[in-house]
C-alpha cells in the first residue's frame, strides 16, 4: 500500500488511467452479465411473454411522464403496457398513442377495486411518473402497495412515487421485490425520512450511505441512484454496490428519468427467475437500464444537441438497444 502512495505521487495521471481501466473492465463483466437477461426471441412465445407492465401515473399536470415511461417500456421490449392514471390524463396519454392500454380510474372512490383485478396478469408495476401529490390519489397507491406485497409483485418506484413512500416509510419496509430510482435530491430525503440524517445532494452517492439506506429498508431493496454516475446497491450484507459511468451528454431535459423507469420495468421482468448470482440479477437489471438511457441520450444528443429532448431519446430505444443487446 505504501509502494502504491509513492507511485501516485510520482505519477498521478497513470494511476488515474489504470484506476479508470480497471473501473472499465469491471462495467464490461457487468454489461456482459445483463446481457444474459435478455429473452431470445421465438416464434415458440405468445403475446405477453416478454413483459406486461403495469405504470401507476399519469395526473392534470403530468400526462407526458407514463406516456415516456410506457413507450420506453415497450421500445426495450415489453409487450404489454397498462397505465392506471387520472381521468384528466387519459386522453392526452391515449392521443399520444394507440399502443399504451389506459384505464382512467386511479382518481375514482373505487380505484382499488379497478386496478386490483389486473395485477395478476401483470409482471411488474411501476408507480411514479406523473402521478402528482393529491392526497387521494396518493392514498389510494399507498393501499396498492399494500395489495401488491400480499402477492409479492415486483415494483418500481420513481418520482412522486418516492414522495409517498417517504412520507409512510413502513410502505415498503422489507418489500419482498422493490426497485427505488432516485436522483440526488430524492435520495435525501429517503435519507431523511428512513435514516433520518440530514445530508447533501450529490453527483455521485455515498456508496457506504447507500448501502445503509438499502440495508435499513430491506434486504431486498435495490436502490438505483441516478447521478453523474449511476450507483446500484442493496440491502443485503453481503453485497457491494455497482455503477454505470457510461457517458451520456450534457443536456438533462425533463423526461430521461422515466423514459429509465419504463426501461429498468422491463428488464425487472426479464430478472425474475434467473439464478441468484453476484451482482443479483435484479442490481444487472438496473445496470442495464441505465446503460441503455444513457447512450440513448449521447445518441440523441449527437442529433438534437442542445435541442434534444426525450422524445428524440425515445426514438433511439429500439436502434440502441440493438446495438447493446442483439450483438
Amino acid at each position: 500500500m505504501i509502494l502504491c502512495k509513492k507511485f501516485v505521487c510520482r505519477s498521478k495521471t497513470f494511476f488515474c488511467s489504470i484506476a479508470s481501466k480497471m473501473s472499465t473492465n469491471a462495467e464490461d463483466q457487468f454489461f456482459q452479465a445483463a446481457k444474459q437477461l435478455v429473452p431470445v426471441l421465438s416464434n415458440a412465445k405468445h403475446k405477453g411473454q416478454a413483459g406486461r407492465i403495469g405504470i401507476v401515473g399519469g395526473s392534470l399536470e403530468y400526462s407526458g411522464a407514463p406516456f415516456f415511461a410506457g413507450m420506453s417500456a415497450l421500445r426495450t421490449g415489453a409487450d404489454l403496457v397498462h397505465i392506471f392514471c387520472c381521468k384528466e390524463a387519459s386522453i392526452p396519454i391515449k392521443s399520444f398513442s394507440p399502443e399504451l392500454i389506459v384505464h382512467p380510474v386511479l382518481d375514482d372512490n373505487n380505484a382499488l377495486s379497478q386496478i386490483e383485478p389486473w395485477l395478476e396478469r401483470l409482471h411488474v408495476i411501476l408507480i411514479g411518473p406523473g402521478l402528482g401529490r393529491d392526497q387521494k390519489v396518493l392514498n389510494t397507491v399507498g393501499k396498492l402497495i399494500e395489495v401488491c406485497r400480499g402477492v409479492s409483485k415486483p415494483l418500481v418506484i420513481d418520482a412522486d412515487g418516492l414522495f409517498l413512500v417517504g412520507q409512510n416509510t413502513q410502505l415498503i419496509k422489507n418489500y419482498p421485490s422493490v426497485v427505488l430510482t432516485p436522483n440526488s435530491m430524492e435520495f435525501t430525503r429517503l435519507v431523511k425520512a428512513f435514516l433520518n440524517k440530514t445530508v447533501e445532494p450529490e453527483k455521485v452517492v455515498d456508496g457506504k450511505l447507500l448501502k445503509e439506506l438499502a440495508q435499513t429498508i430491506g434486504e431486498k431493496v435495490v436502490i438505483l441512484h441516478k447521478g453523474s454516475t449511476d450507483v446500484i446497491g442493496d440491502g443485503r450484507a453481503v453485497s457491494t454496490n455497482i455503477s454505470c459511468s457510461e457517458a451520456g451528454s450534457f443536456r438533462r431535459c425533463g423526461g430521461q428519468g422515466d423514459l429509465l423507469s419504463g426501461a429498468l420495468s422491463t428488464f425487472t421482468c426479464w430478472s425474475q427467475g434467473h439464478e441468484p448470482s453476484e451482482p443479483t440479477p435484479q442490481m444487472l437489471a438496473c445496470y442495464a437500464a441505465s446503460r441503455l438511457v444513457r447512450e440513448c441520450n449521447s445518441a440523441a444528443f449527437k442529433i438534437g444537441g442542445r435541442g434534444m429532448l426525450a422524445s428524440d431519446m425515445l426514438h433511439q430505444v429500439a436502434p440502441t438497444f440493438a446495438k447493446l443487446y442483439e450483438t
